[in-house]
């Protein structure tokens, strides 16, 4: 309109008929619609034959200028969009090249009679540019070019055929590079000569990249709002074939499912370009070939679960026996949808199995010392059977053992029998001041006899004690709460447990080895060989830290340094660091139990004062790889 309003004015039309045009909102297109006695409401009868020949004027241009546009897009007719992404040969599969690695997937046009030879030439001018990467230079890779599925490009089929073939809206193609053998001595020097090129070497890899090394089955355990208004039926905790938890899930904890191998779950969000296509599905044999079966001997599974909602979610994955019959491996996601950054290396479920445990232990028992199951109404076979296969596992990949549930109810589940004490047991299962009555019945006499009549009344004795019988009366007592009354849980747990029983042999013997005790982890810290003064006064404070804390501060400092919080033989390699100011902190690595400890205390309380608020603080989150 602007233009129009400065044509008029330059012809002396009133500033009311402008204005009034202005507040109509008449512009040069509704001008060509209106009529010449509409016109001559607003203007004069010789601008408004000029205008008129102006605007006859432009609509014979903007007629040439669609004929041009219509004859442009017919050319690009020829043209078809496709993504191009690069797999890396790397320990005995492909692995996709993520974007912040020099890979990702970029977008372009080409032309539709285009071949095998055109794209390759396209994709390593897009992932080698000037004949190399932070892999090495082209010279030492064997290049292809795969479809969407993976398979070789035909040499003699175009692009135009593969979307006629395919149907699909959009292509996907993959330069996939393998290094030759004799290229292995230059790639080093290549490294070594681009220090500051992004390096996707195994030992340095980010999570995601882990993840996608493995055609794998993932197990997403948990619900979103969004999951459930997708047509995609119920959701099991095991699912027969795998499935993609895209970019986007870092943000909203969207789960998109669709045969494929695992990718893009990386801990911060990922670029846009570097989400995989979600129209085309795959055979699960596909994703995962004969040859890689054979290599890996299993199937991997990667187990989701969300933190502070890993007692119901490993419930829910356990429920299913298949689910041992796989490598296990687990990802942790925030409160905020993002991923915790850690690699499963053994680090990740040594936490998850502590954070189930502890939440077991408050949700699913009672007692003090010594916890016993207790039957809940919406607790049935089910879910008693996967707590067994959880007890099972733990003790497989990592000797771990829930040591708070009464040892002699491991015992009856696994050896069909009572080894232990039951009365002993009983004592540390009431409470304390339970425990000192029953205790001083040994002096029947001197025992407060209303106290104890009420405290037999609490647990439904039925019989009045005197110095003859209660001792029986305790005994029958402490078979009826820790064998009787969890029978149905014992009889669930047998059934899974059985089978380790020539493993778990002295039941109490191996609780009393899995105990964390100061001098047990004082003779599992491996410190540098060589220290100056200063390393030597923080092993100092270390050891006197340890000798004073107690059970529960012992467990904490187990479970920063190495994720469990049970004393499993696992050595901590400590280092030392220079951080000083806000910055300071001991740093842990769960998966290698390996501490980093600053030097830069100046006294034992504050050494001891940071270290506390640490382990206390229960919110630890795994961000370092």
């Amino acid at each position: 309109m602007d233009g129009l309003s400065d044509y008029l004015r330059s012809r002396d039309v009133p500033e009311e008929n402008i204005k009034s045009m202005e507040e109509e909102k008449i512009d040069s297109s509704v001008i060509n619609l209106m009529t010449d006695d509409q016109l001559r409401e607003y203007l004069p009868s010789y601008v408004f034959e000029r205008l008129r020949a102006k605007i006859v004027g432009k609509r014979t241009d903007c007629v040439s200028e669609s004929e041009c546009q219509t004859s442009s897009r017919n050319a690009q007719k020829n043209e078809r969009k496709i993504e191009l992404g690069w797999l890396h040969f790397r320990e005995g599969e492909f692995v996709q090249v993520r974007a912040k690695k020099g890979g990702g997937t970029r977008k372009l046009s080409v032309q539709k009679d285009c071949k095998k030879p055109v794209l390759i030439d396209k994709a390593v001018a897009l992932f080698f540019p000037g004949g190399r990467n932070a892999e090495g230079n082209l010279d030492d890779f064997d290049c292809d070019v795969t479809d969407f599925q993976q398979h070789s490009v035909d040499e003699s089929i175009t692009v135009g055929e593969i979307y006629e073939n395919t149907k699909l809206n959009l292509l996907r193609f993959y330069l996939t590079t393998k290094k030759r053998e004799n290229a292995c001595v230059n790639s080093a020097v290549t490294a070594a000569e681009t220090p500051d090129t992004p390096d996707i070497c195994p030992s340095d890899t980010s999570v995601a990249d882990a993840m996608e090394r493995d055609s794998s089955e993932v197990i997403f355990v948990g619900s979103s709002t969004v999951l459930a208004n997708m047509n995609i039926g119920s959701v099991s905790p095991l699912l027969p074939e795998t499935f993609l938890l895209e970019d986007i899930l870092d943000d909203s904890g969207i789960v998109t499912f669709r045969r494929e191998s695992v990718s893009g779950m990386e801990h911060s969000s990922a670029d846009d370009d570097d989400t995989l296509p979600l129209s085309e599905e795959q055979s699960f044999d596909s994703v995962l070939s004969h040859e890689q079966a054979s290599h890996t001997g299993m199937v991997k599974k990667i187990i989701v679960v969300h933190r502070g909602q890993i007692l119901k979610e490993l419930l829910q994955v356990f429920s299913d026996a298949s689910v041992l019959e796989g490598n296990i491996c687990f990802k942790v996601m925030l409160p905020d949808g993002t991923f915790e950054n850690a690699v499963d290396d053994g680090g990740v479920f040594r936490d998850v199995i502590s954070e189930f445990w502890n939440d077991f232990y408050e949700q699913c028992t009672v007692g003090n010392c010594c916890k016993v199951p207790y039957l809940r109404h919406d607790f049935g076979k089910q879910q008693w059977e996967s707590v067994g296969r959880i007890i099972t596992f733990g003790w497989q990949e990592q000797k771990y053992l829930p040591v708070k549930i009464a040892p002699v109810i491991l015992e009856q589940a696994v050896l069909g029998k009572v080894e232990g004490d039951l009365v002993d047991t009983f004592f540390k299962y009431v409470s304390e001041s339970e425990r000192v009555i029953f205790e001083s019945c040994s002096d029947f006499e001197g025992v407060d006899q209303e106290e104890l009549l009420d405290i037999l009344d609490v647990h439904g004795c039925r019989r009045m004690p005197t110095a003859d019988n209660i001792k029986q009366i305790l005994r029958e007592l402490a078979h009826q709460k820790l064998i009787q009354e969890p029978a149905f849980v014992i009889e669930q747990w047998s059934n899974m447990l059985t089978p380790l029983r020539s493993e778990l042999k002295g039941i109490a013997a191996l609780y009393e080895g899995l105990q964390p005790t100061a001098r047990k982890i004082m003779k599992s810290i491996v410190y540098p060989t060589t220290q100056n003064l200063q390393d030597k006064q923080i092993v100092k404070y270390v050891n006197a830290y340890l000798r004073d804390s107690d059970t529960q501060h012992l467990s904490s400092f187990l479970r920063f340094c190495t994720g469990s919080d049970l004393f499993i033989g696992k050595n901590i390699t400590v280092s030392f660091t220079q951080i000083q100011g806000l910055q300071r902190r001991p740093v842990a690595h769960t998966c290698g139990c390996y501490l980093e400890l600053p030097v830069s205390y100046d006294s034992y309380p504050d050494f001891r004062n940071e270290m506390n608020r640490i382990l206390e603080s229960n919110v630890w989150v795994m961000d370092i790889v």
